[in-house]
């Protein structure tokens, strides 16, 4: 018994295998595919929706002082890369912001906004500082970039010829003092004298200290990058689909695979039961009547064997049909199965004993009346109410087959307790006897939530139960486990339904295939028939040597 789906590789154990990984991807292909394209599109959508940001950008050349005293005011060296970070930092201070917008008048900003969407970057290792500005204006953004870098380059000078202006005031002050005093032809006046014409000549012929070397010239959208946020929407949304695939899959309890089925209820697998076509399910008919030479059929024929063999030391005849649930197909199984045993050469009586929903009269195209309850009720006698199936036409086959005869549920009763399935199909099998029918099939209720079926158990022989995959949660498949256990019939097996049709290439037949009458099963005696003239007929062994 187990408690729970088990993530397990496929080989039989042990850590989950690529080929594990891929089924669950396989199993909430959609999840993922919903999450993995979502992600991207609403990543776009919401890029194209944004205002278009534009970027220009301007280069400044620095020029850090030389060592040198121009005029009396001593230079000295400085650090390139220090000179460089003060010069960047410098470049943000509001003067220089009020200086840029006076030169673009038509910006209509205030300082903070244009520090806000303006900005300075120091290129490492050189003395070029990028003046960059962004706008939803391409041409603003051009324009205020290279006012920016302007505005700069004449805040660094200022800066520069500030001490020399400075000093030059003093200069001529001392000058003009002497000269009231008449100290005109002292050293000093001559070096005050010398002093001034080189600070005029400094002043107006200075050293830049910082050159516009380019000026914007093009804007460039920056925002939104709908190409880059779609590339890493795109790498998010398959990370997150991967997880909410995952995810899905560690949340749903529902049972996917036979081993599970197996190893949870702990009776062996009969059989794997495809879904039908879907033309033949949509019209409510049976494969092994409509379509006895498909696929789907065919696993029917392999349920059949596997039965036989599983039943070898029970010997059981009367057969109980039941599953867990509603809506797992035990109707359609039990009568593709009789319809199977039939065509083996076996008399078989399917009885209806799902009396609160019952199906086989619409899966027969049957009169639900008269039928289990009407004998019950002594309405009618058993005999009136079995009604023959036609397998295969014997007399055009030249063989003999088995025979099928349905019992309908009968009349529908309002209250289900006043009058036992269990009493009323326990009479019927009485009745029936061993000469009358090889095998008694009971479509029973299901098992779980009605009592109708546990009862009945006590009346069989045999429990086949049918589990259709990806229908049952894993505690409801312990719950079954548990009711079975106390059941007091022999656990032939379990039928799953819904499996995925069986892979390989299909076998290979030369020439028409050969009527299932002709051939012998066990137990049936060898067709030694004659013909109508007094000629015999070939015996099976040579009519399947002509086939093949």
């Amino acid at each position: 018994m187990t408690t729970g789906r088990v993530f397990t590789s496929g080989t039989g154990g042990g850590a989950p295998s690529l080929l594990d990984y891929l089924h669950v991807l396989s199993r909430h292909k959609w999840t993922f595919l919903a999450t993995f394209l979502l992600v991207p599109f609403v990543a776009v959508v919401l890029s194209l929706k944004q205002t278009p940001v534009y970027e220009a950008t301007a280069d400044v050349l620095l020029k850090p002082p030389t060592a040198g005293d121009i005029g009396g005011v001593p230079v000295g060296t400085v650090d390139p890369a220090r000179f460089a970070e003060t010069q960047a930092l410098l470049a943000r201070v509001p003067n220089v912001a009020e200086a840029a917008l006076k030169k673009v008048p038509n910006a209509d900003l205030t300082v903070e906004e244009f520090l806000k969407n303006s900005g300075v970057v120091q290129t490492p290792g050189s003395d070029y500082l990028t003046f960059t500005f962004k706008s939803s204006d391409p041409r603003l953004a051009t324009a205020l970039a290279t006012a920016y870098a302007r505005a700069f380059t004449q805040y660094s000078l200022d800066n520069y010829l500030k001490p020399y202006r400075d000093h030059l005031d003093d200069v001529k002050t001392q000058l003009e003092q002497m000269a009231v005093d008449g100290d005109t032809h002292s050293a000093r006046y001559k070096d005050l004298l010398e002093n001034e014409r080189d600070l005029e000549a400094n002043i107006s012929f200075p050293q830049d200290s910082a050159e516009v070397v380019r000026e914007a010239s093009k804007a460039f959208q920056i925002e939104p990058r709908t190409k880059r946020n779609a590339g890493i929407a795109a790498v998010l949304g398959l990370i997150l689909g991967l997880g909410a695939a995952f995810l899905a899959e560690a949340l749903d309890t529902r049972v996917r695979s036979v081993s599970t089925v197996r190893d949870t209820l702990g009776i062996p697998v009969l059989g794997q039961l495809p879904s039908p076509p879907k033309k033949l399910a949509a019209e409510g008919k049976l494969v092994m009547l409509a379509a006895p030479t498909s696929p789907e059929a065919e696993s029917f024929r392999t349920l059949r064997a596997n039965l036989a063999f599983a039943n070898a030391h029970h010997k059981a005849r009367v057969l109980m049909v039941t599953s867990a649930a509603d809506e797992e197909g035990k109707s359609t199984t039990a009568a593709n199965l009789a319809i199977a045993l039939a065509r083996g050469g076996h008399s078989v009586v399917l009885i209806d004993a799902d009396l609160r929903s019952p199906n086989l009269h619409r899966l027969f195209d049957l009169p639900q009346k008269p039928g289990l309850t009407d004998i019950e009720l002594g309405d009618v006698e058993l005999d009136d109410t079995l009604r023959e199936i036609r397998i295969l036409d014997a007399s055009a086959s030249g063989g003999r087959v088995g025979t099928l005869r349905v019992l309908p549920a009968g009349e529908t009763l309002h209250d289900p307790d006043e009058l036992g399935a269990e009493t009323a199909v326990a009479r019927v099998v009485g009745k029936l006897g061993r000469s009358r029918a090889d095998f008694v099939l009971i479509d029973a209720a299901p098992l779980l939530r009605l009592g109708d079926a546990v009862a009945l158990s006590a009346h069989v022989e045999g429990i086949l139960v049918v589990v259709r995959l990806k229908s049952l949660r894993t505690a409801t498949l312990d719950e079954l486990e548990r009711t079975l256990a106390a059941t007091p019939a022999a656990k032939l097996g379990v039928i799953v339904t819904g499996a995925p049709p069986a892979g390989g290439l299909p076998y290979r037949r030369y020439g028409p295939p050969p009527d299932p009458s002709v051939l012998q099963m066990p137990g049936q005696a060898k067709d030694e028939a004659q013909t109508g003239n007094g000629s015999q007929e070939p015996s099976v062994r040579e009519r399947v040597r002509r086939w093949t």
